[in-house]
């Protein structure tokens, strides 16, 4: 399950928002707010400030028994990995860190052009219980 969607500048929302603050989104390559920034929503991006926001958007998920893994990445990863690829690759690791490294290795080996940062969070339900 997808718990977020990419802050991209071509959704429509977030080109709105952009625009609407007196940004604009260019074409350079892909989506680019002010032709930069690949990103709509980011940290610390002082001279699109705003522009590009770091206000989240939320969602709250019922964890039970079911859950697995949740797997936390930059688009550097999620660019080149689908989300369903990503889980799966994940299961097949027992550690979280050899998880994260292999998704990491892949974006990589896939091209992927941008930060590829990545955390695996695998659950240990009590089954006993």
């Amino acid at each position: 399950m997808a718990l977020s969607e990419d802050h991209k500048p071509n959704r429509s929302d977030e080109r709105k928002r952009i625009e609407n603050a007196g940004g604009v989104v260019i074409w350079a390559g892909t989506w680019r707010v002010g032709g930069v920034l690949a990103m709509s929503r980011a940290f610390g991006n002082r001279l699109l400030k705003p522009f590009v926001v770091a206000e989240p958007e939320i969602q709250e998920e019922h964890v039970n028994g079911d859950l697995e893994c949740l797997v936390l990445a930059s688009d550097g990863l999620w660019d080149v990995v689908e989300n369903e690829e990503a889980v799966s690759l994940a299961k097949t690791e027992d550690l979280p860190e050899s998880a994260a490294r292999k998704l990491t290795e892949i974006a990589y080996s896939r091209g992927s052009a941008d930060n590829i940062t990545c955390i695996v969070v695998q659950f240990h339900h009590d089954k006993t219980g």
